[in-house]
Order: structure tokens, then C-alpha cells, then sequence
């Protein structure tokens, strides 16, 4: 993985995206970027039928001495943020958000290869 750079709002492009979660069209991801510094920072975003979330990857976030680190750190705060659908949300979205928090979940229960 190459360093990023951070541009002149500490905001650092993506080194490496990864879809953790996919059902249709709805997906969830971690992006994660070397820093100079040679600490991984990471993002989290979600997209789904409804709604989502995401946002850049900062020289604010917590660091991290491994790629496998700010991985496991990234699924953990796409679980913090995780979307609780409304009563009025129709069953369709909540499978959707129930599937996709079940992929999430189960990759942090299996351990990794790399």
C-alpha cells in the first residue's frame, strides 16, 4: 500500500476500500489509508436502500500499528453506527440492515488469513 498524502485539510485519500457487507445494492465498506507516519487511519461507510453514511479518512482518526488493527477498529465503529430502523421503515429494509449487520458481525468473529 502506497502512503497518502494528506491534502491541506488533513483529509487523506483511500489507499485500500474494502466491501464488508453486500445485499443488492446495499453495501457496507472500511477504507483504509497508510499515513506518513506509517500508521493506518480508516473510514467507515454505509448505503442502503433508505439512507447511509460515510466520510473521508483524517490525520484525526485514531492511528493504528497494522492494517489488520485499523480494520478490526473500522468494522467495530461501523457497528457503533449502525442505523436502527424506524417502525415506519417497511420490512424490506430491516432484512436489508439485518443482513448486511450480520456480514459485518461475522467477520469479526472468523479469524483473518493475511
Amino acid at each position: 500500500m502506497d502512503v497518502s498524502k494528506p491534502n491541506e485539510h488533513g483529509v487523506l485519500p483511500e489507499g485500500r476500500r474494502e466491501v464488508v457487507a453486500r445485499h443488492g445494492r446495499a453495501h457496507a465498506a472500511v477504507n483504509i489509508a497508510l499515513c506518513e507516519d506509517r500508521l493506518y487511519r480508516y473510514s467507515t461507510e454505509m448505503h442502503y436502500s433508505l439512507g447511509g453514511f460515510c466520510g473521508p479518512i483524517t490525520m484525526n482518526a485514531e492511528p493504528h500499528s497494522t492494517i489488520d488493527a485499523a480494520r478490526t477498529a473500522a468494522l467495530h465503529e461501523l457497528l457503533r453506527r449502525w442505523h436502527q430502523p424506524f417502525p415506519s421503515d417497511p420490512a424490506s429494509v430491516r432484512e436489508e440492515l439485518r443482513i448486511l449487520r450480520e456480514q459485518v458481525e461475522a467477520q469479526l468473529r472468523q479469524p483473518t488469513l493475511f
